[in-house]
C-alpha cells in the first residue's frame, strides 16, 4: 500500500508534514515547526505519530520537537547540528538509512541553505524530503560561501526521476513564481503555473509539494543550465552553477 501523505500549513508558511505507512500505522512528521498544529493534524487523520524526521536545524524546523516528543514518545532523527535545538534520538547522516514501517529513507546531505542539512529519499515511495533546498519553483536562501555547496545539493535532487514528489519546508510559490517569470519570460509553463500559484493565494490553499518534472520545467534555479537564464543575466556561455548563483543573488534583492 502506498504512503499516506498530509502536507499543511503551520505557523504562517512553514509546511506541517504527515506521512503515514497503512500497513504498519507507523506515522512519521516531518520537522516540526508547531507542535500543537502537528498533533492536530495527525488526530485529525486518526494517526498516531511515531517518529520525527529532523531536515535541518533551524528554529522554525525544530522549536515544537520537544513538545511533540513529550506528547507523543516519538524517536528523533536529526542531523548532528540538530541536537542543541531539538531532543535528538538517532543521529542520521550522508548515507544512513530510516525505515517508515515498509519504506526505506536514504539519508542525503545537502548541505548551502544549512550546514546540517539532509534530505530524505524513497525510491520505493518515489518521494523526497528536501526541507528548505528546494521550495516549489525557488529554493532556499544560501549561507555565506556556500554556493557551491547549494548547487551540488540541488544537482542531486534533479537527478532524481522526473515522478519523485517532493515535500517542501515553505509555501514561498507566489514569490517564486514571479521571479521565475522575471527570469524565464519566454516560459509558457512557467506563466501557466504562476497563473496557478496566484490562484491558489486568492483560494488561499497551501503549496509546498511539487515533483522533479514540475521544477525541471519551471524552477530557475533548476534550469541554470539551460541557455534562456544564462541570457537573462547576460551569462551565455558560463557554468552552470555561476549563473544559479548569480540567480540566488538576484532573488535575494527581487
Amino acid at each position: 500500500m502506498p504512503l499516506d501523505i498530509h502536507v499543511f500549513r503551520t505557523l504562517s508558511d512553514n509546511a506541517g508534514a504527515l506521512l503515514h505507512d497503512p500497513a504498519s500505522g507507523v506515522c512519521a512528521a516531518v520537522d516540526v515547526p508547531d507542535a500543537a498544529e502537528v498533533l492536530a493534524a495527525a488526530r485529525a487523520k486518526g494517526w498516531r505519530i511515531s517518529q520525527v524526521l529532523v531536515t535541518h536545524e533551524h528554529a522554525d524546523h525544530v522549536q515544537g520537537i520537544l513538545t511533540l516528543k513529550q506528547a507523543t514518545g516519538a524517536k528523533v532523527f536529526a542531523p548532528a547540528a540538530a541536537r542543541g535545538a531539538a531532543p535528538v534520538d538517532v543521529v542520521i547522516g550522508e548515507g544512513d538509512h530510516v525505515a517508515l514501517g515498509a519504506y526505506d529513507f536514504e539519508v542525503w546531505a545537502t548541505p548551502g541553505h544549512a550546514e546540517g542539512h539532509v534530505s530524505l529519499v524513497s525510491r520505493e515511495a518515489r518521494l523526497a524530503l528536501v526541507g528548505d533546498v528546494v521550495f516549489v519553483m525557488g529554493c532556499g536562501r544560501v549561507m555565506p560561501g556556500r554556493m557551491d555547496a547549494m548547487w551540488i545539493s540541488l544537482s542531486r535532487i534533479m537527478a532524481l526521476p522526473d515522478a519523485t514528489r517532493l515535500i517542501t519546508g515553505h509555501d514561498y510559490t507566489l514569490s517564486n513564481g514571479r521571479f521565475a517569470a522575471a527570469m524565464d519570460p519566454s516560459n509558457p509553463a512557467v506563466a501557466a503555473r504562476l497563473a496557478e500559484a496566484e490562484a491558489a493565494k486568492a483560494e488561499g490553499r497551501f503549496w509546498a509539494v511539487t515533483t522533479i518534472a514540475e521544477e525541471k520545467a519551471t524552477n530557475p534555479f533548476f534550469r541554470a543550465g539551460e541557455g534562456a537564464l544564462a541570457a537573462t543575466l547576460g551569462l551565455v556561455g558560463k557554468p552552470a552553477g555561476e549563473v544559479f548563483a548569480a540567480l540566488r543573488e538576484a532573488k535575494n534583492k527581487f
